[in-house]
């Protein structure tokens, strides 16, 4: 049995209810705190258009550039089309870091609207302001699936906590989880992301959701890593709760992370279509008494029909009838109940055979 609760008012049973889609913005606006304002605007307002779909927005809290050592590490990334760029670590940190009073204006921006948002946190503060200024929940991103202190200090926080697995082993995530339960968190995501940035679809393993699913007891989401947009609807297949994927104004750009965006001004449609998904799962049977929706065309099956003129005491065999579109007589599937049974009467070729027609 899968633990199910609702993120944001938006409940998690992928059974019943359609996947919730987080639209990512993390970073990807750099330190253009207007650019991050619009970005936000737009995907309060899309969420306005397309209520059908649950939708959350998603960013990060990253405002303190200790957060990453000073030294020669690099950082690579590549562009949608292939372009590889590298970066020392600490300056890439440091051309993203926003300062909490910044943060707190963005984020604002969604407490006006009535929007929910949920925050990435990567320190104590940073997770303490998030819960200060209304989150929904708070994320545990892929590198800090072993960083066990921060993952007991957000689950204290008495919201539900989204963990995201990364490269990580089984017995990792396991304990990611039992750190979270022990400290007070039982409202958990587990959240799969592919290897790369962007990941190639056979690094994608998108099986690993039902593992997860079956061996946790708990709602399981895909971070999206893929260049286009098919993963989220295979994962939508095979029972995510949770959908989240970037978007970005300019998603052609070459930026850490930016490569497995989509563009803004798709998302409206993506929503729809990650609803139109799920409802095309379905039940696990089809209910025939269930009226049908939309466009009905002809469904017919076919009945038996005199291949010639049929007389009196005459069998029915394959020599004496066909079958025909529309079912106006015996049906087909009734075969082998008449089958060498004699006429009552006689029955002109062409014409459906009735039941009292036959002996």
């Amino acid at each position: 049995m899968t633990h199910s609760f609702s993120l944001a008012g938006y409940e998690l049973q992928p059974e019943r209810y359609p996947p919730v889609f987080l639209a990512e913005i993390g970073g990807f606006f750099g330190q253009d705190v207007g650019l991050a304002a619009d970005m936000i605007r737009q995907i309060v307002e899309v969420g306005h258009s397309v209520a059908e779909q649950p939708m959350i927005l998603k960013t990060e809290i990253l405002h303190d550039p200790e957060i990453c050592l000073l030294g020669d590490t690099l950082e690579t990334y590549a562009s949608k089309d292939g372009r590889v760029y590298q970066e020392n670590y600490r300056s890439l940190i440091e051309r993203k870091v926003l300062p909490l009073d910044h943060y707190a204006k963005l984020l604002g921006i969604c407490s006006d609207a009535g929007a929910p948002f949920i925050v990435s946190v990567y320190d104590f503060k940073g997770a303490d302001f998030a819960v200060e200024m209304g989150a929904s929940s708070l994320k545990i991103a892929s590198a800090n699936l072993v960083h066990i202190p921060l993952i007991r200090h957000c689950a204290s926080k008495d919201l539900p906590l989204i963990v995201d697995t990364g490269r990580s082993t089984i017995t990792e995530v396991k304990r990611a989880i039992h750190v979270a339960r022990e400290a007070g968190c039982q409202d958990l995501v587990v959240e799969h992301s592919p290897d790369g940035h962007p990941a190639l679809p056979s690094a994608h393993n998108l099986n690993i959701l039902q593992t997860y699913k079956n061996v946790l007891g708990l709602p399981v989401g895909l971070s999206d890593h893929h260049v286009g947009i098919e993963m989220l609807y295979a994962a939508i297949a095979l029972g995510a709760s949770v959908l989240e994927k970037g978007v970005h104004v300019a998603p052609d750009d070459l930026d850490i992370d930016i490569s497995h965006t989509m563009d803004i001004n798709d998302l409206p449609q993506v929503l729809r279509s990650v609803k139109d998904v799920w409802l095309a799962l379905g039940e696990g049977e089809r209910d025939l008494k269930k009226p049908i929706e939309g466009v009905i065309g002809t469904s017919q099956r076919q009945c038996l029909v005199a291949a010639k003129d049929i007389v009196e005491e005459e069998k029915i065999s394959f020599e004496t009838v066909r079958f025909a579109f529309p079912c106006k007589g015996i049906p087909v599937q009734e075969w082998d109940r008449v089958v060498g049974k004699k006429l009552v009467r006689k029955v002109r070729a062409g014409q459906p055979l009735q039941w009292d027609d036959v002996n």
